[in-house]
């Protein structure tokens, strides 16, 4: 079973991206709205894929993914910016970090469906 952790402080895009996959028995979606608490999250569960949001309150997204890729363990975990930040300061930045993919607010759930079966290497048979 492949799990996937999504980072965003918006309750309505946290279940839109769990319906992708609730027919899916072979991947889990664990959601934290709480970006305070993010990181504790990916510690825990160690994700195969984490989906993070940049523009929150208490802790944005690039300090998330600053503390993720400098730990050698999380640092490994596939990273993949789903955000509204549409500047190219925000790309660069991402681009920086080796993230794995930045997709574009608003949601378009069939392109993240696909780039994330892309990344976790799984054959989409839709």
């Amino acid at each position: 079973m492949k799990r996937i952790l999504v980072i965003d402080d918006s309750e309505a895009n946290l279940l839109l991206i769990n319906s992708i996959f609730e027919d899916d028995p072979d991947i889990e979606v664990v959601v934290e709205s709480n970006s305070s608490k993010a990181l504790n999250v990916v510690r825990k569960k160690y994700p195969d894929l984490i989906l993070l949001d940049l523009m929150m309150p208490h802790i944005d997204g690039f300090q998330i993914l600053d503390e993720i890729k400098r730990d050698t363990k999380l640092g490994k975990i596939p990273v993949m910016i789903v955000s509204a930040r549409l500047d190219q300061e925000a790309k660069k930045m991402a681009k920086n970090y080796v993230v794995n993919d930045y997709i574009e607010k608003p949601l378009d759930l069939d392109l993240i469906e696909k780039k994330i079966y892309e990344v976790l290497g799984k054959v989409n048979a839709a």
